[in-house]
Formats: C-alpha cells, structure tokens, sequence
C-alpha cells in the first residue's frame, strides 16, 4: 500500500512516511485529544450558507481568542504574534493538516500580511476575520482586514521587532513566493 501511493505521488517511500508522521506530530495528535471534528467541505459548507454573516461575525469574536490560545498551548508555543503566524501558516492553512484555507505569507515594508484563500463563501471569510482579529487584539495588535467572498487579507498596521531581527524561524518556509 505504501508503495503503490508512493509511485502515485512520485516520492520515495520513505519521503511518504517522513510526511506522514511528521502530519501525525503536528496536527493528528492534537485533533485526537483537543476536541476536533471531521466534515466534508460540502457539508461544512452548507451549515455556513444557513447561519447570517452577523452570527457568523459574533461566533468568530467568541470563539477566536480562547480557541487559539488553547491551539498554542496544546504545541507548547508561546502567545505571541510569531507563533500566531505560525499555526495560521502550517496548522490552519496548510493543505494537509487543518485545511481550512490556503495560506500565502509576506512582508513588505516592515508589514506583515497574510492572505487565506478558501472556497467557502463569504461567510467564512467573516468568521475568520472575527476569529483571527480577536485573538491579535488581545496581543495589542492592530491588524486591518479586507473580506472577500472567498478570501481573507490580513495586514498588520505596526512595526513587529521580529520583522527587522531575523527571529521569524517560522516565516522561511511559509514566506509567499511572488
């Protein structure tokens, strides 16, 4: 079996099993024991298109804030906008653990932005944004938002000393190639 999906992916075996358990490290272990469901993006998508953008709005602004400090407490990370940066990267918007969007990182002119690419409908784009800016304003973080129907732009409005020190160690492999 592993072999067979190797050839169809065009990796080594071995290649395989490294991604594998590496997807097991960083997301199924923690979807096992924090509490995560599983649904297919049609049925998921459905529920949204039933629930009005204000309560879509409202859940994000309850949920966000405790949802991701428990996110980063559960990897051991610190509560901060780099290790926020980097679950939004390689946890929620990476195509094999969270799935919830793509996500394409950059910095440009000492600001940082974050562009989530989904398929979901513009209800999602205002949960996310909700969600997302509850959890950086308690960090004391001005962040402007622009929604989209089917995407979500993220900017920081403020320096981050982390933009100039070269400490990102998250941001080389999730950095947006233009």
């Amino acid at each position: 079996m592993l072999k067979n999906e190797a050839e169809r992916q065009g990796v080594s075996v071995n290649h395989l099993v490294n991604s594998v358990l590496q997807k097991y490290a960083s997301f199924d272990r923690l979807a096992r024991n924090g509490n995560f469901i599983t649904l297919t993006k049609h049925v998921f998508g459905e529920i949204l298109k039933g629930i009005p953008l204000e309560r879509l709005a409202q859940a994000g602004d309850n949920a966000g804030q405790k949802d991701i400090r428990d996110v980063l407490d559960m990897l051991g990370l610190p509560k901060d906008y780099e290790s926020f940066t980097h679950i939004v990267t390689k946890l929620f918007g990476a195509s094999d653990r969270a799935m919830w969007f793509n996500c394409y990182r950059s910095i440009q002119e000492n600001r940082a932005f974050l562009h989530l690419q989904h398929d979901l409908g513009r209800g999602w784009s205002v949960f996310l944004q909700h969600y997302f800016l509850s959890y950086l304003k308690s960090l004391d973080i001005d962040c402007e938002a622009k929604v989209y129907d089917y995407a979500l732009n993220l900017k920081t409005l403020r320096q981050h000393p982390f933009l100039h020190s070269g400490s990102d160690k998250f941001h080389e492999n999730s950095k947006r190639k233009e």
